[in-house]
């Protein structure tokens, strides 16, 4: 911080208040900074703060301009299932779709056969796939960015 001179209304001059000096443009990424921060403190009570401590590592650095502007991100699709857990990477969300579809494709044997023949909408699929689960199956996807070796932890 700097000291600044300032003028009072008499016309004297008197130190005292401080101009904030940052190297760091916080103003441009403050949404994201607490976006990432709120989710730290949402998923403290779960005891799941790894994801969401690497956003937040991520948004200090994209604010820092550790971050090349032409990033890519990989979806990360998670399906759970009584039997397990499926983690794909994808190069995009419509990849992910893709691959949860098949997944739906190879399963659905398994609905009711009130429900029918699976929709050939992909989303529509997926959709009553998982309601028919109730809770039993779901899936998660999350975007996370494919950052080049050269950016410093």
């Amino acid at each position: 911080m700097k000291a600044v001179k300032t003028e009072s209304n008499e016309g004297e001059t008197r130190g005292g208040a401080y101009v904030m000096v940052m190297n760091v443009p916080i103003f441009e990424g403050c949404g994201k900074l607490l976006a990432a921060a709120k989710q730290v403190i949402a998923n403290w009570e779960h005891g799941d703060l790894a994801a969401a401590v690497r956003n937040l590592d991520l948004s200090i650095k994209e604010i820092e301009g550790l971050v090349p502007k032409d990033r890519h991100d990989v979806t990360l699709l998670i399906i759970e299932f009584p039997n397990g857990r499926n983690f794909f990477a994808c190069e995009d969300g419509g990849r992910a779709i893709d691959e949860l579809f098949e997944f739906v494709q190879e399963y659905w044997h398994e609905m009711p056969a009130d429900v029918g023949k699976i929709p050939s909408e992909k989303l529509d699929a997926i959709e009553m796939y998982f309601q028919e689960k109730n809770g039993e199956e779901s899936y998660e996807m999350q975007a996370l960015p494919l950052l080049p070796a050269s950016v410093e932890a």
